[in-house]
């Protein structure tokens, strides 16, 4: 398995590429801005994307969504809990930033739900971690230890939760229970910033120490 990655939008989000090398199958993880360079990029390293994968339904990370899905014929895939993101502008916040973005998933997973890449060894499991938005999910490869984590958690910090549908407590017990159980050597990919490990986090995340 390859990670690729892109930096697009305003404000930096992280859209990731999971690839199976020998077959160039794909999926793509929160397509969030720039649908031009991320289809270049799919056209340009003959990419065959089966499923667009949403962290969670902020219009950070679902910008681009509908144009990839035109352009790939790719399925998109959020937790149940996102269809209300996707559809209500004052939850994926796009109005904040003079847009008025709404989509509609092709698929709705629940928490433990499992999504195989069709004909290789990527299967990833669905983590509901609610609390920067009750959507929030990981999408975790046991196989290949690492996790990719939207907004829930981020080197040395967590998402923020003052937004509709966040809820602090709810976070920090989520990411103790459903991210920090996970092995420590475990890579998580944020929607921003660097990637880090769950043992740094375990030992040095100062949110942890704030909301004690």
């Amino acid at each position: 398995m390859k990670i690729e990655k892109l930096v697009v939008g305003m404000i930096g989000e992280q859209t990731y590429f999971i690839i199976d090398e020998a077959t160039k199958k794909a999926f793509v993880v929160d397509p969030g801005d720039d649908a031009a360079i991320i289809n270049r990029k799919i056209d340009a390293d003959g990419l065959q994307i089966e499923k667009i994968l949403l962290t969670h339904g902020h219009f950070d990370h679902i910008g681009a969504v509908e144009e990839v899905r035109r352009h790939t014929g790719a399925k998109v895939v959020i937790h149940e809990e996102g269809k209300r993101y996707l559809e209500d502008v004052a939850y994926n916040l796009s109005t904040m930033f003079d847009g008025f973005l709404t989509l509609q998933a092709d698929e709705y997973v629940q928490d433990r739900g499992v999504i195989t890449l069709k004909g290789t060894d990527i299967s990833l499991e669905v983590i509901h971690a609610p609390g920067h938005t009750k959507d929030g999910v990981a999408f975790y490869s046991h196989k290949y230890k690492v996790a990719f984590v939207g907004d829930i958690i981020f080197r040395g910090s967590i998402g923020r939760t003052d937004f509709l549908g966040g809820n602090t407590t709810d976070l920090i017990h989520n990411i103790r229970e459903r991210i920090f159980t996970l092995d420590k050597d475990v890579v998580l990919y944020p929607g921003h910033g660097p990637s880090t490990t769950v043992g740094y986090e375990k030992l040095h995340n100062a949110s942890f120490n704030m909301f004690e």
